[in-house]
Order: C-alpha cells, then sequence, then structure tokens
C-alpha cells in the first residue's frame, strides 16, 4: 500500500478535533507564516476518522488523561506563545499506533 504525506493546519484552539486518514502517523510540527501545522504519513486509503489533540501552554495546570501522548512543541508570536501538543489515543486499536 503506498501512501502519502498531509498537511494539516493546528487551529488556535486547547482542544481541536482533526479528520485524518486511518493509519497516519504524524512525522512533524512546525510553524510557517505563524500559523501551526502537522504533517502526518497517510496510506492512500479513503477511510477518515476524528483525532482529538490538546495543546498546553508553557506554565499552564493541566491535567492530561494518560491517554494523551505528547506529539511535539511549536512557538508562535516570536515566542510569546510556546504550545505543547499531544493527541488523544485513546481510540480504537487500529490507531494505536498513531502520532509517534
Amino acid at each position: 500500500m503506498s501512501n502519502r504525506i498531509l498537511k494539516y493546519e493546528i487551529p488556535v484552539a486547547t482542544e481541536f478535533t482533526l479528520q485524518l486518514n486511518q493509519g497516519s502517523r504524524i512525522i512533524k510540527v512546525a510553524v510557517i507564516n505563524e500559523k501551526a501545522y502537522l504533517w502526518a504519513i497517510a496510506p492512500q486509503e479513503n477511510t477518515i476518522i476524528p483525532v482529538n489533540f490538546r495543546v498546553v501552554m508553557t506554565g499552564e495546570e493541566s491535567e492530561l488523561p494518560y491517554t494523551y501522548q505528547y506529539i511535539d512543541t511549536f512557538i508562535l508570536c516570536y515566542g510569546e506563545f510556546v504550545g505543547h501538543l499531544f493527541v488523544d489515543t485513546s481510540v480504537p486499536q487500529h490507531m494505536k499506533s498513531f502520532g509517534l
């Protein structure tokens, strides 16, 4: 099965859901023109599933469920905002490899 790399914008929100291809694997988080994005390797299939994410700011108190795994850190507003991206892995068994 062939794969492709897809780009998704990370919205300005503490919690959000992205529609990703089933079996996707996040490979990069970066900022372009003050917008945060993530890239994922996605199988060339049309099954799309919702995946939940959470952004925690540096210094913010947060009680993340143990099912959330750290993905990467991104910096916006010339260092004024430093966000740490987590993905919810409490998804069906076919997605356990998602995220890392």
